[in-house]
């Protein structure tokens, strides 16, 4: 890329928005990331990162804090609802580990790796034009910024995407994700691996975070925009588990009640370009998946590493915008295609299809599952 006095402009100070800073300054780039939210936080409980993020990660310079502050781990397993054991997984790969890390534990050890200077708050994207040398971007509570180039890092409803392709609201898929931690429940027994159980149109995931705190997220078939009622989340909950294997309905019973989330499993069928000019798109905003791979803020991080790569490689933004575009769709397309049918799978709920399912699973060879996570958690940059 040519040496531009401008910055990258970067809407949205999540995960991948900071990767997206931090890939792009370590590649010799200024980059300004703008985020919506009065402080900079992140919200949620658990998240996965896998060895293709965490390489990255490596890279960055923020794995040793991001393993100081989760859980390392190397084992995990698919159960039914009773507990019995459908199929064991092996995770790591022989450069990278897998982590298990409070969504804001992760958030935090990113922001720290950036200088303060360089995240703005309380500033929410609107308008951008294109002035073919520049973008200029306006950010309620900030005003109008420059920057050679624009990235959208600004989630599932994303402002830039919005106004960049007018492509609609994303898809529900027919369940929601609650999601909690459950602090002091280390000593449960059953907490100390990765664990997704399965039953007829219900999951449940066990996700130990380190520190003590095991975080949770459970889904249900259920109508869009359905709420929990009076009795709320936790009630709802301890009602459809109450039958489920030790530890899962005492992890919910030991949640703060209002500390539990609820977010509906939405994506977008893959497009193929996501930008235009001197603006494109980075994690969510650009190829928003359902949770059931546990890749969606992996993928994120890759795409940062992607850009910076192809800003160093082009000498005209566009190009490189373009480029980063290209490499990025075959491997985010198909992790969302490959999530989307495991979530349709997973969520089966006619007693014979859970049966099958099970018995699928069950069938499985190890060295099978072995490859195929192998697969996705080989990406390198």
């Amino acid at each position: 890329m040519t040496n531009e006095i401008r910055p990258v402009i970067i809407a949205g100070g999540g995960i991948g928005g900071l990767s997206a800073a931090i890939a792009l300054r370590r590649a010799g780039f200024e980059a300004q990331v703008f985020e919506r939210a009065p402080e900079l936080r992140e919200v949620g409980a658990g998240i996965s990162l896998w060895p293709n993020a965490t390489r990255q990660l490596r890279r960055l310079g923020v794995l040793h804090e991001v393993v100081r502050r989760g859980f390392a781990f190397r084992r995990g397993a698919i159960r039914s609802r009773t507990g019995r054991v459908l199929m064991t997984m092996e995770f790591g790969g022989d450069d990278a580990p897998s982590v298990l890390i409070h969504r804001a534990a992760l958030h935090s050890a990113l922001a720290e790796a950036l200088p303060a200077w360089a995240v703005t708050t309380g500033a929410t994207a609107g308008d951008f034009v294109d002035a073919g040398d520049h973008v200029r971007v306006s950010f309620g509570g900030v005003g109008e910024v420059e920057g050679a180039a624009l990235v959208g890092a600004d989630g599932l409803r994303s402002t830039v995407r919005r106004r960049l392709l007018d492509d609609g609201e994303p898809v529900y898929r027919g369940y929601p994700v609650w999601r909690g931690v459950a602090d002091d429940a280390a000593g449960l027994p059953g907490t100390d691996e990765l664990t997704e159980s399965l039953g007829a149109g219900l999951r449940f995931g066990i996700v130990p975070i380190g520190g003590g705190r095991v975080a949770w997220w459970a889904t249900a078939n259920e109508p869009a925009g359905a709420d929990d009622g009076e009795e709320g989340a936790q009630a709802k909950l301890l009602r459809l588990f109450h039958s489920w294997h030790a530890p899962v309905p005492q992890l919910i019973a030991a949640t703060p009640a209002a500390a539990i989330l609820k977010n509906d499993a939405c994506d977008r069928p893959p497009a193929r370009r996501w930008g235009r000019g001197r603006v494109t798109l980075l994690g969510d905003a650009a190829h928003p998946t359902t949770p059931n791979m546990g890749q969606g803020g992996c993928m994120a991080i890759e795409d940062g590493a992607v850009l910076a790569n192809a800003l160093v490689r082009h000498a005209e933004i566009p190009a490189a915008l373009r480029e980063y575009e290209r490499r990025r769709f075959r491997r985010v397309a198909g992790i969302v295609r490959q999530s989307l049918l495991y979530g349709q799978v997973a969520q089966w709920e006619r007693p014979a299809a859970v049966r099958l399912r099970d018995a699928l699973f069950r069938l499985i060879p190890d060295a099978v599952s072995r490859r195929a996570m192998r697969g996705m958690f080989a990406f390198d940059v």
